[in-house]
């Protein structure tokens, strides 16, 4: 009997015992009790936030047993993680997003994300409160990362999003990237916690990936960026917030 065998035995209903818990579930039964379990787990999230969510609780809501939720999923920020990925691919599947890879249906599939933050207030709250906190478990923080480059973030990995912008290193396109992340989640912390307004945060999040993208665009490209720039604030001559950038 090989390590693994020794250190797992599986129970006939799916759960397991010692040191090496496995999250495999072949039978339909153990599917959608997965499902059901993070089903309950977003809606949890969503009132509670991450700071609310508790084992027990969902244990309570998803009619399931703490040991089979560990047995399932490992740890509670599994759990939460795979939360909320499967509700942003869900939403992402929903708002049929824009698929193309050119600058506009970047911007344009940003915007539709915008919205879906905007309906879904404390659930944005509670990410951007694990994206940002110092002891935040990397396993949701990866998660978020994944939320990202499934949204706004698939432009930088698609072929037109490549030839829009100047030659770069992979090095260079992930730390732009990461810039991109963050400032994101900045915004979306200004708004949820009232430091600015729905109107402030759409246009924010737009003119901010503009400028940040804008010095590293090809000429056409960089071009386009600054109509986007001017159609959404107004141009420099004008005396809008951009004057002397």
């Amino acid at each position: 009997m090989g390590r693994q065998a020794q250190l797992v035995t599986l129970r006939q209903d799916g759960e397991t015992t010692g040191s090496t818990p496995r999250r495999r579930y072949a039978s339909p039964l153990m599917a959608d009790r997965k499902n059901r379990i993070l089903s309950e787990a977003q809606k949890l999230l969503d009132e509670a936030g991450v700071d609310g969510f508790t084992i027990r609780e969902l244990s309570r809501r998803a009619g399931v047993a703490q040991r089979t939720l560990y047995n399932v999923f490992g740890s509670k920020e599994e759990i939460v993680a795979s939360a909320i990925e499967l509700h942003f691919q869900g939403l992402v599947a929903s708002m049929a997003l824009p698929v193309g890879g050119e600058l506009d249906q970047m911007i344009d599939r940003g915007a539709a994300i915008v919205e879906w933050v905007i309906r879904l207030r404390r659930y944005a709250s509670a990410m951007v409160g694990v994206f940002f906190a110092p002891n935040a478990d990397p396993r949701i923080h990866e998660s978020l990362v994944r939320v990202w480059r499934s949204g706004v973030g698939a432009w930088f990995h698609s072929e037109r999003g490549r030839g829009e912008l100047v030659r770069m290193s992979p090095g260079q396109r992930e730390a732009l990237a990461a810039i991109i992340l963050n400032t994101g989640y900045a915004n979306i912390g200004d708004w949820t916690a009232g430091r600015i307004s729905e109107a402030e945060f759409r246009r924010r999040t737009r003119v901010n990936l503009l400028l940040i993208c804008r010095g590293y665009l090809r000429p056409k490209a960089r071009a386009r960026a600054d109509a986007l720039i001017a159609e959404t604030y107004g141009p420099a001559s004008e005396g809008g917030p951009l004057t002397g950038l």
